[in-house]
């Protein structure tokens, strides 16, 4: 018995609880929810989620799998999913449910997609609704003590005034390259940030402010950067925000993502709107609703 439990609430990546080799067949009616999860993993690979999303959502699935055993998907109603829904509360925070809620509902949305159900049972499953705490963000004086202190060095001033200025998330720094900058007007620099695949909706050019000018070439010039603007790792970045923020002398955390929303809060604070401020950012219309909320709330108590 805790052996079963095991298997169905502990977290595995998909190439932990799947055969090194499998064959991908399209999803029927008749398949169970374990013979359709190496072509449900294929699918994620190649609809444009995040590298992290098809090991997430596919071990989800599995443990729903699990649950419901061998029921053809033609046999599964909303009650099975209810009850699934009603043993992971039972061990699991609200946060990991929702997660889980998410994978689902978009597990059979797919499957509707293949046409290997007729309903979809997981139409009225509705998201958990978890209001995360919201950052500890920075006073304006302290975003321009950061800058003060990285005019030091054109690299992290360059990486500061893009995620002030910008609200780019940081892996889509990571893709900028020196010719998506446009800098032929030196009053008025643009940036086009690109995507492949399925993200390709959210390519978009954004104003840069004029001082980024000099600096970004200087950057470039001292560094011998010749194509990717940022080639560096992940924790290299949060590592220089980190080191920067105890020589400005800023006592908040400093992360990509702090700076990030405050290019948000600062951009309401001068009277944007926020659905405007929210394309700025990359964000699609469908994840307005929670980032509308969050930085409404941020903006408010921003002084």
């Amino acid at each position: 018995m805790l052996g079963e439990q095991a298997s169905l609430f502990d977290r595995k990546k998909f190439s932990g609880v799947m055969p090194q080799t499998y064959q991908i067949v399209p999803p029927t009616s008749d398949s169970t929810v374990l013979n359709t999860l190496p072509a449900y993993y294929a699918y994620l690979q190649s609809g444009g989620y995040s590298k992290y999303t098809p090991d997430d959502f596919t071990s989800d699935v599995k443990k729903f799998g699990l649950f419901v055993q061998d029921k053809k998907l033609r046999e599964i109603r909303t009650v099975d999913i209810q009850q699934w829904i009603g043993e992971l509360k039972k061990v699991m925070t609200e946060k990991s449910v929702s997660r889980k809620i998410s994978a689902i509902t978009n597990y059979f949305l797919w499957l509707a997609t293949e046409k290997a159900l007729s309903g979809n049972p997981a139409a009225s499953i509705r998201y958990l609704r978890v209001t995360s705490p919201l950052p500890d963000i920075l006073f304006d004086s302290e975003c321009q003590q950061l800058l003060t202190a990285a005019s030091s060095d054109p690299r992290t001033y360059v990486l500061v005034l893009l995620l002030l200025e910008t609200g780019i998330k940081k892996e889509e720094a990571f893709a900028l390259k020196v010719i998506h900058f446009d800098l032929s007007n030196t009053y008025a620099p643009e940036l086009w940030v690109k995507h492949t695949g399925k993200k390709v909706k959210k390519d978009r050019k954004l104003k840069l402010p004029p001082e980024i000018v000099p600096v970004l070439t200087d950057y470039v010039g001292r560094y011998g950067i010749t194509d990717i603007l940022f080639p560096y790792t992940p924790r290299f970045i949060e590592m220089l925000l980190a080191d920067l923020a105890k020589r400005a002398g800023v006592q908040k955390k400093v992360t990509a993502g702090i700076l990030r929303d405050m290019f948000v809060v600062r951009s309401l604070k001068r009277g944007e709107g926020i659905e405007n401020v929210l394309r700025k950012i990359g964000l699609i219309e469908t994840t307005w609703e929670d980032a509308k909320e969050k930085y409404l709330r941020l903006a408010g108590r921003a002084i």
